[in-house]
């Protein structure tokens, strides 16, 4: 299994993605999409209907320490969810951290196996929902942290 999801991993870095940096797309995304195009509903941006997708952060390697603060504040609100949709949730997400650091980001991975199909994997609302008080403080510095954010649906192969 760990072989067949880091073959998994690997070939899901290996594909073109939409990337997202501060909310806006980057110049090749923007170019390919018409001007007539409607934005992507904001909540479907982050379900993953197939049952496994995947959230790649790519962090200012000075600002990983933080970001990783916050990914186990994020874990911490999971683990104490009353909701059943959040509790189902949180145990099929797991976080990864690259062990290859490129120069210029440290990546993490936000891994849903299994997805809860139509749920929200919003990492902001969960914090806004758990720890309502923290929530304008942790977005600041995730927007700091982060020099792009991508997202992914995958399907099962074999």
């Amino acid at each position: 299994m760990r072989r067949w999801l880091t073959a998994g991993i690997a070939a899901v870095c290996a594909t073109t993605v939409p990337v997202v940096a501060a909310g806006r797309q980057t110049p090749a995304v923007a170019e390919s999409v018409p001007a007539s195009a409607p934005p992507p509903a904001a909540a479907a941006a982050y379900q993953f209907p197939s049952g496994v997708g995947v959230l790649f952060f790519y962090v200012r390697p000075d600002r990983a320490a933080d970001f990783e603060a916050i990914a186990e504040r994020l874990d911490d609100i999971l683990s104490r969810a009353t909701d059943p949709l959040r509790a189902k949730q949180a145990q099929g997400w797991h976080i990864f951290k690259s062990t290859e650091t490129p120069k210029d980001a440290v990546v993490y991975l936000f891994f849903f196996d299994p997805a809860v199909v139509d749920a929200d994997y919003d990492p902001m609302k969960l914090v806004a929902e758990g720890a309502p008080d923290q929530a304008a403080d942790l977005y600041r510095r995730l927007r700091d942290d982060v020099i792009r954010f991508e997202r992914m649906g995958l399907a099962t192969i074999r």
